[in-house]
């Protein structure tokens, strides 16, 4: 396992978890909570909980009636799935600013996540909103670039667009002394968020890790290859980026070995997403 308390040393400032979030975890793991103080929690932030009643109330949980109330919200969807509401419309607030760079990651994030779920839930892999969140904090440590170095993050941004043939990953090393998928893991253990998603997000990149990669947990290396699949997918298609990867085969990313994904089914899986994507995006737009 990488050390993650070095590499968070070496990043500067960490952002702090949005307080909505952290209360929202507390509660949801006490088994005493009831409804009514998770609801009565997720109102101190109105932003937060209108934006959890507008992703309910969207074609994308397909509820026959209009959820007015986060209690009902909270029957109707479940503690775990309004978890990860709360947490995606919490995370505006890690951009120190929000211009369009901070549109274009906020698109990444949310894409990813919704990508990611629906890969899980169309392959019956993994748990669903387990991906979601992992898709979510993919790009963690970019946001995390982006607020504490922005002139460099913009430098990498520029040249990736100009140079158009080489990935993020490796022109990163030419601005930063960490991959931004262990920046993001960093962060995550901070936070100290589950290790499962800690890991999945550090390996989503290539499923590699530390010295210990090999000896990953296939639960990990399952989500961090439908995180990576996730990613790409968005890449293809040009969320969150200027410009789509159109000649991207998705059946050749590591995600897409490690799940074992054919041509038809790559096919279908982005065609479909990029309907449920649609959907979503108006919905989680900030």
């Amino acid at each position: 396992m990488l050390d993650y308390n070095a590499i968070a040393g070496d990043i500067g400032d960490l952002p702090s978890m949005p307080i909505v979030a952290i209360k929202s975890l507390e509660l949801l793991q006490d088994p005493d909570t009831s409804i009514k103080e998770l609801a009565d929690t997720i109102s101190m932030d109105p932003a937060v909980s209108a934006r959890v009643l507008k992703i309910t109330n969207s074609s994308v949980y397909g509820l026959v009636r209009k959820i007015t109330t986060l209690q009902n919200a909270l029957v109707l969807l479940g503690e775990r799935t309004v978890r990860s509401l709360v947490l995606a419309s919490s995370m505006c607030s890690v951009n120190k600013q929000f211009g369009l760079l901070e549109k274009l990651l906020w698109e990444e994030s949310i894409g990813s996540a919704v990508a990611s779920r629906y890969i899980s839930q169309k392959l019956g892999r993994g748990d669903c909103e387990e991906a979601f969140l992992a898709g979510l904090f993919s790009n963690l440590g970019k946001v995390v670039r982006n607020n504490n170095n922005p002139l460099e993050y913009q430098e990498l941004v520029e040249a990736l667009y100009n140079d158009g043939t080489s990935k993020y990953i490796d022109l990163e090393k030419n601005y930063f002394t960490h991959p931004y998928n262990h920046v993001g893991a960093a962060v995550l253990h901070a936070w100290e968020i589950a290790e499962l998603l800690v890991e999945a997000v550090c390996r989503h990149v290539d499923l590699a890790g530390g010295d210990d990669a090999d000896a990953a947990d296939a639960e990990v290396l399952l989500l961090a290859a439908i995180t990576n699949l996730g990613v790409n997918m968005c890449y293809k298609r040009g969320i969150g980026t200027r410009v789509p990867d159109q000649d991207m085969d998705l059946t050749q990313t590591p995600g897409g070995k490690y799940l074992r994904l054919g041509q038809d089914e790559a096919h279908e899986l982005l065609s479909e997403f990029e309907d449920v994507y649609t959907e979503s995006r108006q919905a989680f737009n900030a």
